[in-house]
C-alpha cells in the first residue's frame, strides 16, 4: 500500500498545486499524505508545501503552524533550521511576539551553530522594541554583537540599535552605534545622513527654549552723540 498510495498522494498534490492551481484539492492530498505517512520524508516536503499555499491563500496562521508541525516532526530533517526561522518570521508578521521569543530561543539551542540563530536574535531584539521593552531590545543586539562580531548582520544590529536609543532619546549613544555600524554597513552614505540627523536634532535641544536678548544686546542708559534729553 506505502510503495502505491504515497507517490500517488504526492504526485495528485503536486499536479493540483503546481500545474492546475487547485489549491484547495492540493491541501487534500498533501494532507492525506501527512496523515497516513508522517515520518516519511515526503512528508517534510508535503508540510513546507502546506505552509507556502497557506501563505498563498493569507491565510498565515495556518502557513506558520504547518512550519512548526514540521520542525517538531523533523528537528533533524534538511534545513530544518530554516524552516523554524520561517516560522518565527510569520509569528514576528502576525505580531505574536511573544512567540517570537520562545521559538527564537529554542532555535538557537536546537541549531546553535545554524545561520538561522543569528537572524533568530535579530528579531527576537526587533520584537522585544515592538513590545516596548526597548531596554531588553538594546540587551538583545548587544547580545547578537557579542556573540558574532564580525557577521554582516552586525552593522545591521547596530543600526536598528542606535534607533532605539534615538526612541528612547539618547541621542549621544545612538550617534556612537551608528558610527560604529559606518565601518562595515553596506549603505554608509545613509548611516552618515542619520548621524548628521541626529547631531543637529542633538544641537538644537541643547539651545534655550528663549532667546535672551539682553545678554546678547546689554542693556544702554546713556545717550547716543548727538540726542539731548526730553523731559
Amino acid at each position: 500500500m506505502r510503495a502505491f498510495l504515497l507517490p500517488a498522494l504526492k504526485g495528485a498534490g503536486d499536479v493540483c498545486f503546481l500545474e492546475l492551481k487547485r489549491f484547495p484539492r492540493a491541501i487534500e492530498h498533501y494532507r492525506s499524505l501527512v496523515n497516513h505517512f508522517p515520518d516519511a520524508d515526503e512528508a517534510l516536503e508535503a508540510r513546507a508545501t502546506l505552509s507556502e499555499i497557506y501563505r498563498a491563500l493569507g491565510e498565515r496562521r495556518a502557513a506558520v503552524a504547518e512550519l512548526t508541525a514540521l520542525v517538531q516532526s523533523f528537528p533533524k530533517g534538511p534545513d530544518a533550521d530554516r524552516y523554524q526561522y520561517q516560522a518565527i518570521s510569520g509569528y514576528f508578521e502576525l505580531g505574536d511576539f511573544d512567540q517570537v521569543l520562545l521559538e527564537a530561543r529554542v532555535l538557537q539551542t536546537r541549531y546553535p551553530e545554524s545561520r538561522w540563530a543569528i537572524e533568530a536574535q535579530l528579531l527576537a531584539a526587533e520584537a522585544l522594541a515592538a513590545q516596548g521593552q526597548k531596554k531588553r531590545s538594546i540587551e538583545a543586539y548587544d547580545q547578537l554583537l557579542r556573540r558574532w562580531p564580525d557577521d554582516a548582520l552586525a552593522p545591521v544590529a547596530r543600526v536598528e540599535q542606535a534607533r532605539v536609543y534615538s526612541e528612547l532619546g539618547e541621542d549621544a549613544k545612538a550617534v556612537e552605534v551608528l558610527v560604529e555600524a559606518l565601518k562595515a554597513h553596506p549603505n554608509p552614505m545613509g548611516i552618515q545622513a542619520e548621524i548628521a540627523r541626529l547631531r543637529r536634532r542633538m544641537g538644537v535641544r541643547r539651545m534655550p527654549d528663549k532667546f535672551d536678548h539682553s545678554a546678547a544686546w546689554p542693556e544702554f542708559h546713556g545717550l547716543l552723540p548727538g540726542e539731548r534729553e526730553v523731559y
